[in-house]
């Protein structure tokens, strides 16, 4: 049942940005979620997505955005609340963009975006049924092991460091983050403090924090350098803290303080990855070491085998894949992280990676990898897919595929090739990397059975 309210009159011209207009009001009942975790109405035409709203729920609706085929809105009122709808644990929930699902139990949330992601596989290609497997998430809440502070410290307004505020520039403020791991939490307020007292706090971009389990790093991203009297705030800051602290100008950086050589993040086996504050690296270790051994699980790989790990990123999966076979081919777009992914395996007596940069998105790159040679293939692409890649994995026929995926719409999209081409899906599970936030990762085991 829907019932619409349609806004009317002249809107007046002003200079300030209050977030999406307002193109209509309805009150709808939902009737399930999408992989992104809004509330879905059909009965409402054009098909209506919610922010805010939970499946079975009644909610007044302010519509902001409305299409030929659908509509998108955000809840201003919940009249009949579902029994999965909690009270938000974070005090500045309402204003931060950072968390997006903190009004939803963990539970139900994890259940209806895999059926979300059920219903979108199914009818896309077809299928009947899908072979899913218990999700993968961490125990507690307080998961970030890696967060970006935003700041606003412009002259004449109260200093702020914090998180952007949902669809806005402005920065809210935070004292402390109830999903950052505690060691991280513990820096903030003296972060607060330390800024405070810089004079050249108005050139500070942000601050990246990053908890490795050798120690912590922070880098501060600067347009300009610090006067000497700021210089020895920070190294007093970062000697206190026991923190490694690098000044990042953009084409340069340094380190001010360095008490350990490298920060080092475990994957598995009792393995390292060398990483900064600025390079990927997943921010849920938990997450992070339970996907790696289901991935390892997934594909076993033998003595004998050839492994292709595309979009290695630092070796997150290659380093443990090559000491389980005979050798992996580690391939990523980014140069750098290629060197440094490359300089940690040998540190670590790891020599059977080929490393190699490559454009994954390029027919002619593509080929040069001679797919055919390698009994399996991982590949863990950023959120926009890796659609030519299937494309090649399904001509080359290699044995089986995991795809690690963390965005729903081009997984989806990207299983095409491989199922057209004989592949049939084994197993498929969500990965909980990101509570209470919209982003949702899949992993997936593909096994040829056919010829296409």
């Amino acid at each position: 049942m829907v019932s619409i309210y349609q806004g009317g009159g002249k809107r007046r011209a002003s200079g300030k940005r209050k977030g999406p207009a307002q193109v209509a009001s309805a009150t709808v009942t939902l009737e399930k979620w999408d992989a992104r975790g809004r509330g879905v109405c059909r009965t409402h035409q054009p098909v209506l997505f919610v922010d805010g709203a939970l499946p079975g729920e009644t909610c007044q609706v302010a519509i902001t955005r409305s299409k030929k085929q659908v509509c998108e809105g955000h809840v201003t009122k919940v009249l009949e609340p579902a029994p999965a709808r909690q009270t938000p644990f974070c005090p500045v929930y309402e204003q931060c963009g950072g968390c997006q699902l903190q009004h939803v139990e963990r539970d139900a949330a994890l259940a209806w975006r895999q059926q979300a992601l059920d219903e979108q596989i199914r009818l896309t290609h077809s299928l009947d049924k899908l072979p899913w497997v218990t999700p993968l998430r961490s125990a507690g809440d307080q998961y970030r092991r890696k967060t970006r502070l935003a700041i606003d410290a412009r002259k004449g307004k109260p200093l702020a460091l914090g998180f952007r505020a949902a669809k806005s520039d402005k920065v809210v403020n935070v004292s402390h983050c109830p999903v950052l791991e505690p060691e991280l939490n513990d820096l903030l307020a003296p972060l607060h403090r330390l800024l405070e007292q810089l004079s050249g706090r108005t050139a500070i971009g942000h601050v990246s924090l990053l908890r490795a389990h050798n120690g912590i790093g922070i880098t501060f991203r600067c347009t300009q350098p610090f006067a000497d009297s700021d210089r020895e705030l920070l190294m007093t800051f970062a000697q206190t803290n026991k923190v490694l602290l690098r000044l990042d100008y953009g084409d340069h950086s340094e380190a001010l303080h360095k008490p350990v050589d490298q920060l080092l993040c475990a994957t598995t086996d009792e393995l390292s990855l060398a990483v900064t504050t600025e390079d990927f690296i997943q921010v849920n270790a938990e997450v992070n070491l339970a996907m790696i051994e289901q991935a390892l699980g997934w594909l076993a790989p033998q003595a004998q085998h050839k492994v292709l790990d595309l979009f290695c990123g630092l070796g997150n999966f290659s380093l443990p894949l090559a000491k389980r076979c005979a050798g992996v081919t580690a391939v990523e777009g980014v140069s750098t992280m290629v060197q440094k992914g490359e300089k940690v395996a040998r540190q670590q007596g790891i020599i059977n990676i080929n490393w190699r940069t490559a454009d994954l998105n390029n027919d002619a790159e593509l080929s040069a990898l001679a797919m055919k040679k390698y009994d399996k293939v991982l590949l863990d692409p950023s959120r926009e897919g890796a659609f030519e890649t299937c494309q090649h994995i399904a001509k080359a026929r290699v044995e089986s595929v995991v795809y690690v995926s963390c965005n729903p719409a081009t997984f989806n999209r990207d299983l095409a090739p491989l199922l057209q081409a004989g592949y049939r899906i084994v197993k498929l599970g969500l990965m909980e990397m990101f509570p209470y936030t919209q982003h949702i990762e899949s992993m997936a085991l593909l096994e040829r059975v056919a010829k296409g």
